[in-house]
C-alpha cells in the first residue's frame, strides 16, 4: 500500500513538473533604442591631428556647431573644421549612427565623418574623424554640449 501511495506520488510530481515545463513562456521583451539626438550647440573639448593633440596649440575657445531639430548645422568662428560654411546633416542610422553627412547650403560641398556618440563622465560627446582637403591631415575633434 505504501508503494502504491508512493508510485502515485511521484507520477502526480512527475506530470506536474512537465506540466510547469510546458506551461511557461519565455517572452523576448525587446525595447527599442531611441535615436541619437544631437541638437544643440557643441563645442570643441580636444582636437587631434594626425595623432598629436593640438587643444591647446589652437584657439578652440570660440568655434561653435549648432545642430538644429530641423536637419540643419551653423558654424561660428571658422577653424579647420569638416566643412566651412552653414548647411545641413544627416545621420546614416538615427538610432545607431556611425557617420554624420556635411552638405554646405551655399557651395554644394558634401563631406562625411566617422560618427561616435558616447558617454563620459556622465555627459554626452560627440567624435567626428575627417580631412580637411589634403588626406595626409587627419583629425578627431571631441565635442560637448554647452
Amino acid at each position: 500500500m505504501k508503494t502504491i501511495i508512493y508510485l502515485n506520488l511521484v507520477r502526480v510530481s512527475v506530470l506536474l513538473l512537465i506540466c510547469l515545463f510546458f506551461s511557461c513562456e519565455s517572452q523576448e521583451e525587446l525595447i527599442p533604442e531611441t535615436p541619437k539626438e544631437i541638437t544643440g550647440i557643441w563645442r570643441i573639448t580636444k582636437a587631434v591631428r594626425n595623432g598629436a593633440d593640438i587643444t591647446k596649440k589652437f584657439n578652440f575657445n570660440d568655434f561653435r556647431v549648432d545642430f538644429k531639430s530641423d536637419g540643419t548645422y551653423q558654424l561660428s568662428q571658422p577653424i579647420p573644421f569638416i566643412v566651412s560654411t552653414n548647411g545641413s546633416y544627416t545621420l546614416d542610422d538615427p538610432q545607431y549612427p556611425f557617420e554624420i553627412k556635411f552638405d554646405e547650403s551655399s557651395t554644394g560641398y558634401s563631406a562625411s565623418s566617422l560618427f561616435e556618440y558616447p558617454i563620459v563622465q556622465g555627459k554626452r560627446q560627440l567624435s567626428l574623424n575627417f580631412h580637411t582637403g589634403c588626406s595626409t591631415n587627419s583629425y578627431t575633434y571631441t565635442l560637448i554640449a554647452d
